[in-house]
C-alpha cells in the first residue's frame, strides 16, 4: 500500500509538471523619460524603452496620464509600429498629449504604459517646462534656425568656391523650441549676383523633408550642383532661403527665412558689382584645431582657430573676439583664470589671423558635444564702420571610463565536452554610458555557447552576466573572460579576466556516476504517440528507484531482527 501511495504521487507530479506552461513575465524591461519639450497647449515626452526579453515582442503600446495632461498619448514617428521586439535596448518612442491643465511653469507628470493583452504596466515620470500663453503663441518667434553642425556633431563650414565653379550648400535646419514636420526649402533667385550668385539653370530648387523634426532635432538639405556664375564678383554673398513648416505648437503651417552666407574666393572683373566701397568687409572663422585628440571633462586643452578676412577691397581693425558657452553656462571656460575677450588689432584684404585659447571643463560636463560662440565686432579701415558676426566651434567631451569588474564565478564542476556555468559582474563607476557590453572568453579548449550581449550599461549600474563555458578537452585549461564595449563615440574598449580550470573526463569519473550520466533513449516511429511512451520510461525509472529504497529498508529491518 505505502508503495502505491508513493507512486500516484509521483505520478501527480509528473502529470503537473507536463501541463504547466511558464507564463509571459515582466523579463526586466524598463521605461525611462529622457527628454520633454512642451508648448502652452501640446507637450512632446521622448522614452527610452529596453526589452531584454530574447522572443517577446511587444505590442500594442498604449501611453495614458491623467494629470496636467491629456488622458491618452498619441505615438510619433518610430512608435506608430506599436511593437518594440525582443532583445531591443533603448527603444525610442515619442508621445504627444494635449495639454488640459494650463499651469506655466514646471510641473511634474506621471506616466503609465501598457504593453498589449499581457498587461504589462510600467510607469515614468517626467519634469515638463509648460511656457506662457504669449510666448507659445508669439509669431515673432521662428521655431527653425541654420544650426552650426550637422546631426552627426560636425561642424557645418561654410560655402564657398571661384567663379565658373561648382559649389556645395548645406543648410542644417534645427526645430529649435517644438515639433515641426513637412519641411519644404526654396532658395530666393535674383537676377542679382550679390543676392543669388549662382547660375539659374532649374525652374525649381525646392526640397522637401515629409517627416517630423523633435525640439533641437537637425535635419539637412543639400544642393550640390549649384554654380557660381562667371560675372560673380569676389566677396561674400548672402543667400535667402525660404522654409515652409507644419508647426505642432500653432497647428498651421509656418514660413521663415534662413540666410545662408556664400564665400566666393576668386570672382571675375566683369561682374556687377564695381563699386567696392559699397561692399561689407567679411569676418568668417576660416578654420579651428583642438590640442588633444580626446578632451575629458575636467581636463585643460587648446583650441587654435583662424579668421579671415574675405574683403579683397578693404582691411579690418580694432577686432574684439568674445567666446562663450552657447547652450550650458560654466561647463566650457577660459583655463587658469584667463579672460574670454581677445583683441586683434587689424586683418589685411583678404589676409588670415591665427589665435590660440586655453579652456577647461566642468567635471561634472556630460560626453557629448559642446559649442563655443565666436561674437566678433570689427570695424572697416575705410570709414571705421562698425560690423558684427558670429561663429560657432564644435568641442566635443568625454567622460573618463571608470569600471570594476569581479573575479568570475565558477557554479559547476568542468568536464570535458559538457557546459559549465559562470558568472561575472562588471559595475560602471563613471558618468558616461557603455554601449554594446559583450562577453567572451579566450584559451584553447574553451568556448562559450553563445557570446553573452549585455547592452548598454548606465552610469552607476551593474551589469551581471551568467554563460556557460564548454572545454573541449581535459586537465588544466587557462583563458581569459573578455568583456568588450564602446564608449558614446563607437571607440571599442576591453577589459580581460583570467579563467584557470581544471576540465576533469568521464573516464575518470566512478561507475555509478557514468551510469547516471548515461542517456536514455527512445526510439520512435511514425504515428506512434512517443510522448505517452517517454511519460511511460519516465514512470517505470520512478518505480524502479522506489522499489530499490524499500527493499533497502526491508533489507535492514531483517538485519536488524536477526
Amino acid at each position: 500500500m505505502r508503495t502505491n501511495r508513493i507512486l500516484a504521487l509521483l505520478i501527480a507530479l509528473i502529470l503537473a509538471m507536463s501541463i504547466c506552461s511558464p507564463a509571459l513575465a515582466d523579463s526586466g524591461i524598463t521605461v525611462t523619460a529622457t527628454d520633454a519639450n512642451s508648448t502652452a497647449s501640446t507637450a512632446y515626452i521622448r522614452l527610452s524603452i529596453s526589452n531584454p526579453g530574447d522572443l517577446v515582442t511587444l505590442t500594442d503600446i498604449i501611453c495614458t496620464s491623467g494629470q496636467v495632461l491629456g488622458q491618452t498619448g498619441t505615438l510619433l514617428g518610430q512608435s506608430s509600429m506599436s511593437q518594440i521586439p525582443g532583445s531591443a535596448t533603448d527603444w525610442t518612442l515619442i508621445v504627444s498629449f494635449p495639454v488640459n491643465k494650463y499651469i506655466p511653469g514646471t510641473v511634474t507628470e506621471a506616466l503609465k504604459l501598457t504593453f498589449g493583452d499581457e498587461a504589462i504596466i510600467k510607469t515614468a515620470s517626467v519634469d515638463l517646462n509648460i511656457p506662457t500663453q504669449t510666448a507659445a503663441t508669439s509669431t515673432n518667434k521662428s521655431e527653425i534656425r541654420i544650426s552650426p553642425y550637422d546631426r552627426n556633431g560636425m561642424y557645418v563650414p561654410a560655402p564657398s568656391g571661384n567663379y565658373g565653379q561648382a559649389c556645395q550648400v548645406r543648410l542644417p535646419i534645427m526645430s529649435e523650441y517644438g515639433a515641426i514636420s513637412d519641411i519644404t526649402v526654396t532658395p530666393v533667385l535674383s537676377t542679382s549676383l550679390d543676392e543669388f550668385p549662382f547660375n539659374i539653370d532649374n525652374v525649381d530648387y525646392t526640397l522637401s523633408y515629409p517627416g517630423y523634426l523633435g525640439a533641437g532635432q537637425v535635419q539637412e538639405f543639400q544642393y550640390n550642383n549649384l554654380v557660381l556664375s562667371k560675372k560673380v564678383t569676389a566677396g561674400v554673398k548672402k543667400v535667402d532661403f525660404t522654409v515652409s513648416y507644419f508647426s505642432s505648437a500653432t497647428q498651421q503651417y509656418e514660413t521663415s527665412t534662413l540666410s545662408v552666407y556664400v564665400n566666393v574666393i576668386k570672382g571675375s572683373s566683369e561682374g556687377t558689382s564695381t563699386d567696392s566701397s559699397a561692399s561689407t568687409p567679411k569676418v568668417i572663422l576660416d578654420s579651428y584645431s583642438i590640442s588633444s585628440e580626446k578632451v575629458y571633462a575636467g581636463e585643460t586643452f587648446d583650441v587654435t582657430f583662424v579668421l579671415r578676412n574675405t574683403s579683397s577691397s578693404e582691411s579690418v581693425q580694432n577686432i574684439e573676439v568674445k567666446i562663450s558657452d552657447t547652450a550650458e553656462v560654466g561647463k566650457l571656460m577660459p583655463a587658469n583664470g584667463g579672460s574670454n575677450t581677445l583683441y586683434i588689432n587689424k586683418i589685411g584684404k583678404g589676409e588670415v589671423h591665427q589665435e590660440t585659447i586655453s579652456l577647461q571643463s566642468a567635471p561634472d560636463t556630460d560626453a557629448k558635444a559642446y559649442t563655443l560662440s565666436l561674437a566678433l565686432s570689427y570695424e572697416g579701415a575705410k570709414n571705421a564702420t562698425a560690423y558684427t558676426a558670429t561663429e560657432t566651434i564644435v568641442i566635443p567631451i568625454l567622460q573618463k571610463i571608470r569600471i570594476k569588474v569581479d573575479d568570475p564565478v565558477v557554479y559547476d564542476e568542468p568536464y570535458m565536452g559538457e557546459s559549465c556555468a559562470m558568472y561575472v559582474a562588471l559595475y560602471n563607476m563613471g558618468k558616461s554610458s557603455l554601449y554594446n557590453c559583450m562577453v567572451d572568453v579566450e584559451g584553447d579548449g574553451l568556448a562559450m555557447e553563445e557570446t553573452y550581449f549585455g547592452g548598454t550599461v548606465t552610469a552607476g549600474n551593474t551589469m551581471r552576466a551568467d554563460f556557460s563555458v564548454i572545454p573541449s578537452v581535459a586537465g588544466q585549461i587557462d583563458g581569459f573572460i573578455v568583456i568588450t564595449y564602446e564608449d558614446v563615440y563607437g571607440e571599442q574598449l576591453e577589459e580581460r579576466l583570467p579563467l584557470s580550470l581544471y576540465v576533469s573526463d568521464y573516464a575518470d569519473q566512478p561507475i555509478e556516476d557514468a551510469m547516471m550520466d548515461f542517456p536514455i533513449e527512445v526510439e520512435t516511429h511514425a504515428g506512434f504517440p512517443w510522448g505517452w511512451g517517454i511519460l511511460g520510461v519516465v514512470l517505470l525509472g520512478a518505480g524502479a528507484v522506489v522499489l530499490i529504497i524499500l527493499r533497502k529498508k526491508k533489507r535492514t529491518k531483517e538485519l536488524e531482527d536477526v
